[in-house]
């Protein structure tokens, strides 16, 4: 234990040195590429994400149809801020749950099989409806200065609960907390604690590919909320240009790879390192109304590799297009290809449509032989926010999938509603 927390400090420590001699996406990508801030206007750290600061709060006040006053709520909408004791300490809670269908469909009885909507596939009966609560995690944060704050939060969702199992993905951390320092603009942000990396863009989505493995279709590879003890450096020294690199431990990703097929890390154990480098432009085009991005990062740990490609375009007021892609390799012939387009549309500030396209393929060499499978998926909703701090996005999917193991081929597709709710403050 200590060999491996002196191994991490030095890490950190060549790191710091290296950029002392970047902000691109906020909770939600789309708004920072139509309004053209970073995330760290309304978030505590650079990464988004997580608690907001009283900026942030103040924006979704007023991203709404209707304000409190019309629910009977009217002092609600008269709150200055989400601080206490003269803004030094503030408190925030995000909430997700979703109503959809896991799994895969169940093959009928030859004597009821229907042809179903390709050549090849027959109707199956869908996976019940469930609720599921996918995220409900309080924050705190105590800045004692301008320049150094105090930050942290706990997944509920995460504990169990009598008969309640816990909905953790392996690899899922239940809680972060971290100390931020920013002494000025001009000098990097410094994260250190236990926290998540600055890995591509950082989705509030939990059902998109970008970070799948296709071999594990109900367990994302780098799952939501995922966290690592360590320490990261956020530099914008310019405002087209961000610069980001840190060091972790690797335990959850160890946890995260350890039950697939293969694990991608190979044969060490885990108690090693983890690294990042990350970096992006963020051009403006002020004349036309456009912001844009355009960047890469690297996250790897002993075999196993993970790069993302991101790029997007939006038009203040408008809507906005991203694209990413993301490739990872390791142990075993292990490798995942994932690729997502995405576009937005803003009806109202309150009311945007939203559809995406998505692929996941992955493929590993297990003791029985070759293993490959992909999934696509097609997804068609809007992101609707009745009241301040409340969204709905309900949403129509359509996935298809295909599982090649040993050269015995599974496939199946799924078609159906879903609903998210998002309570946040």
């Amino acid at each position: 234990m200590r060999t491996r927390q002196t191994a991490l400090v030095v890490a950190l420590a060549a790191i710091f040195a290296t950029l002392v001699v970047a902000s691109s996406a906020t909770a939600l990508p789309r708004m920072s590429l139509t309004a053209g801030s970073p995330c760290a206007t309304c978030h505590i750290t650079a990464q988004g994400g997580g608690a907001r600061n009283e900026i942030g709060w103040g924006t979704e006040l007023f991203t709404r149809m209707v304000g409190f006053e019309k629910v009977g709520l009217a002092s609600w909408d008269e709150a200055e801020s989400n601080g206490l004791a003269g803004g030094k300490v503030m408190i925030g809670v995000d909430m997700r749950m979703q109503l959809a269908r896991l799994g895969r469909p169940t093959a009928r009885p030859p004597s009821q099989a229907e042809p179903g909507l390709f050549d090849g596939f027959q109707k199956a009966d869908k996976p019940d409806l469930m609720v599921i609560p996918m995220f409900f995690q309080p924050y705190v944060t105590v800045s004692p200065t301008t320049w150094v704050h105090f930050t942290g939060g706990y997944n509920i969702s995460t504990l169990e609960v009598g008969p309640k199992k816990s909905a953790r993905y392996p690899g899922q951390a239940a809680w972060d907390a971290q100390m931020v320092l920013h002494f000025d603009a001009k000098y990097p942000q410094v994260r250190l604690g236990y926290l998540q990396p600055t890995i591509g863009v950082r989705h509030d989505d939990h059902t998109m590919l970008i970070r799948a493995d296709a071999l594990e279709p109900r367990r994302p590879a780098i799952p939501a909320g995922y966290a690592e003890l360590g320490g990261e450096l956020n530099y914008q020294p310019k405002a087209w240009l961000r610069v980001d690199a840190g060091a972790y431990l690797n335990q959850n990703l160890f946890d995260a790879m350890s039950g697939r097929p293969v694990n991608p890390l190979g044969t060490a154990a885990g108690d090693g390192l983890a690294w990042l480098g990350r970096v992006s432009v963020l051009p403006q085009f002020l004349d036309l109304g456009l912001n844009t991005w355009l960047g890469a990062s690297a996250f790897g740990s002993e075999e196993y590799l993970l790069i993302n490609g991101f790029a997007g375009i939006g038009k203040s007021e408008l809507g906005s297009i991203q694209l990413e892609v993301s490739r990872s390799t390791g142990a075993g012939d292990y490798e995942t290809l994932n690729m997502m387009a995405l576009l937005s549309y803003n009806l109202k500030e309150w009311l945007v449509i939203e559809a995406r396209a998505e692929q996941a393929t992955a493929s590993a060499t297990t003791s029985v032989g070759r293993r490959e499978a992909t999934t696509r998926q097609a997804v068609v909703g809007v992101q609707f926010f009745p009241l301040p701090y409340v969204e709905l996005r309900p949403e129509y999917r359509f996935i298809l999938s295909s599982n090649d193991e040993a050269g015995l081929r599974d496939e199946y597709a799924l078609g159906q509603y879903t609903l998210q709710l998002h309570m946040f403050f």
